[in-house]
Protein backbone atom coordinates (compact mmCIF):
# COMPACT_ATOMS: atom_id res chain seq x y z
CA UNK A 1 0.00 0.00 0.00
CA UNK A 2 1.40 3.42 -1.00
CA UNK A 3 1.31 6.29 1.41
CA UNK A 4 -0.65 9.29 -0.34
CA UNK A 5 0.85 12.45 0.91
CA UNK A 6 -1.20 15.54 1.49
CA UNK A 7 -0.67 19.30 3.52
CA UNK A 8 -2.33 21.05 5.52
CA UNK A 9 -2.97 24.25 7.01
CA UNK A 10 -3.85 25.57 10.24
CA UNK A 11 -4.87 29.05 9.50
CA UNK A 12 -5.12 31.94 12.00
CA UNK A 13 -6.92 35.15 11.09
CA UNK A 14 -5.06 38.20 11.67
CA UNK A 15 -6.28 40.84 13.59
CA UNK A 16 -4.49 44.22 15.28
CA UNK A 17 -4.77 42.58 18.79
CA UNK A 18 -2.72 39.79 18.19
CA UNK A 19 -1.21 39.78 21.67
CA UNK A 20 -4.45 38.61 23.16
CA UNK A 21 -4.47 34.63 21.96
CA UNK A 22 -7.97 33.88 23.40
CA UNK A 23 -9.35 35.88 20.83
CA UNK A 24 -7.78 34.09 18.13
CA UNK A 25 -10.05 32.81 14.96
CA UNK A 26 -9.28 28.95 13.53
CA UNK A 27 -10.90 28.39 10.34
CA UNK A 28 -12.24 25.01 9.55
CA UNK A 29 -14.11 23.33 6.63
CA UNK A 30 -16.99 20.97 6.79
CA UNK A 31 -16.53 18.37 4.52
CA UNK A 32 -19.61 16.29 2.72
CA UNK A 33 -19.48 13.69 5.03
CA UNK A 34 -20.37 16.32 8.01
CA UNK A 35 -17.18 16.52 9.56
CA UNK A 36 -15.12 19.40 10.74
CA UNK A 37 -11.19 19.73 9.38
CA UNK A 38 -8.26 22.23 8.12
CA UNK A 39 -7.78 22.86 4.52
CA UNK A 40 -5.37 20.21 3.30
CA UNK A 41 -4.75 18.54 0.02
CA UNK A 42 -2.57 16.21 -2.09
CA UNK A 43 0.71 16.83 -3.24
CA UNK A 44 0.87 17.26 -6.93
CA UNK A 45 4.12 16.07 -8.64
CA UNK A 46 6.55 18.79 -9.05
CA UNK A 47 5.06 21.24 -5.95
CA UNK A 48 6.95 21.57 -2.77
CA UNK A 49 4.95 21.07 0.26
CA UNK A 50 4.45 24.95 0.26
CA UNK A 51 3.15 25.15 -3.02
CA UNK A 52 0.97 22.10 -2.81
CA UNK A 53 -0.41 24.63 0.82
CA UNK A 54 -1.19 27.49 -1.04
CA UNK A 55 -2.66 25.99 -3.94
CA UNK A 56 -4.98 24.12 -2.07
CA UNK A 57 -6.02 26.48 0.39
CA UNK A 58 -6.48 28.56 -2.46
CA UNK A 59 -8.90 26.24 -4.45
CA UNK A 60 -10.49 25.06 -1.28
CA UNK A 61 -11.39 28.63 0.58
CA UNK A 62 -9.93 31.34 -2.18
CA UNK A 63 -7.84 32.39 0.18
CA UNK A 64 -4.53 33.72 -1.64
CA UNK A 65 -3.44 36.04 0.64
CA UNK A 66 -1.50 33.56 3.28
CA UNK A 67 2.17 33.96 5.37
CA UNK A 68 3.39 30.51 5.94
CA UNK A 69 4.71 30.51 9.61
CA UNK A 70 6.19 27.09 10.77
CA UNK A 71 5.52 23.26 10.21
CA UNK A 72 3.39 22.00 12.86
CA UNK A 73 3.80 18.42 12.58
CA UNK A 74 2.03 15.12 10.59
CA UNK A 75 -0.71 12.79 11.27
CA UNK A 76 -1.21 9.50 9.64
CA UNK A 77 -4.38 7.20 9.20
CA UNK A 78 -5.85 4.90 7.14
CA UNK A 79 -9.21 4.94 5.20
CA UNK A 80 -11.70 3.56 2.54
CA UNK A 81 -11.22 5.57 -0.81
CA UNK A 82 -14.78 6.07 -2.82
CA UNK A 83 -13.59 3.08 -5.21
CA UNK A 84 -13.72 0.62 -2.03
CA UNK A 85 -9.92 0.38 -2.09
CA UNK A 86 -7.98 0.95 1.81
CA UNK A 87 -5.30 3.57 1.48
CA UNK A 88 -2.55 5.34 4.01
CA UNK A 89 -2.76 9.20 3.87
CA UNK A 90 0.24 11.63 5.82
CA UNK A 91 -1.07 15.09 6.10
CA UNK A 92 1.58 17.83 6.83
CA UNK A 93 0.48 20.45 8.57
CA UNK A 94 1.66 24.12 8.87
CA UNK A 95 0.47 27.32 10.87
CA UNK A 96 -0.11 30.06 8.41
CA UNK A 97 -2.43 33.88 9.36
CA UNK A 98 -4.47 35.51 6.79
CA UNK A 99 -5.92 39.04 6.47
CA UNK A 100 -8.71 37.67 4.51
CA UNK A 101 -11.96 37.02 6.24
CA UNK A 102 -13.59 36.24 3.13
CA UNK A 103 -13.75 32.68 2.51
CA UNK A 104 -15.16 31.35 -1.10
CA UNK A 105 -15.37 27.10 -0.29
CA UNK A 106 -14.61 24.67 -3.20
CA UNK A 107 -17.48 21.87 -4.05
CA UNK A 108 -15.79 19.47 -2.07
CA UNK A 109 -17.05 21.24 1.33
CA UNK A 110 -20.52 21.62 3.13
CA UNK A 111 -19.61 24.85 5.12
CA UNK A 112 -16.85 27.33 6.70
CA UNK A 113 -16.75 28.79 10.29
CA UNK A 114 -13.85 31.11 12.26
CA UNK A 115 -13.93 29.85 15.80
CA UNK A 116 -12.04 30.19 18.57
CA UNK A 117 -9.52 27.30 19.88
CA UNK A 118 -11.68 26.15 22.73
CA UNK A 119 -14.89 25.88 19.69
CA UNK A 120 -12.44 24.49 17.28
CA UNK A 121 -11.13 21.59 19.57
CA UNK A 122 -14.61 20.34 20.33
CA UNK A 123 -15.99 20.50 17.03
CA UNK A 124 -13.40 18.75 15.01
CA UNK A 125 -14.23 15.29 14.91
CA UNK A 126 -10.95 13.10 14.38
CA UNK A 127 -8.32 12.54 17.34
CA UNK A 128 -5.56 13.04 15.03
CA UNK A 129 -6.78 16.92 14.18
CA UNK A 130 -7.04 17.83 17.51
CA UNK A 131 -4.21 16.85 18.57
CA UNK A 132 -2.55 18.81 15.66
CA UNK A 133 -3.86 21.77 16.97
CA UNK A 134 -2.55 21.40 20.26
CA UNK A 135 0.62 20.40 18.66
CA UNK A 136 0.34 23.77 17.74
CA UNK A 137 -0.80 25.29 20.99
CA UNK A 138 1.77 23.50 22.75
CA UNK A 139 4.73 25.07 20.23
CA UNK A 140 3.23 28.63 21.09
CA UNK A 141 2.07 29.43 18.08
CA UNK A 142 -1.33 30.52 19.13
Amino acid sequence: MTIELSVGAIIRFKTNEQNNKDHSEFLLLRNKRGFWGFPQGHKEKGENEIQTLEREVYEETGIIDLDIHQYIGKIQYKYFRADGIRSEKEVKFYFATTYTREVIISNEHEDFKWTNYLDALSLLDHRQLKSIILKGRRKGLY
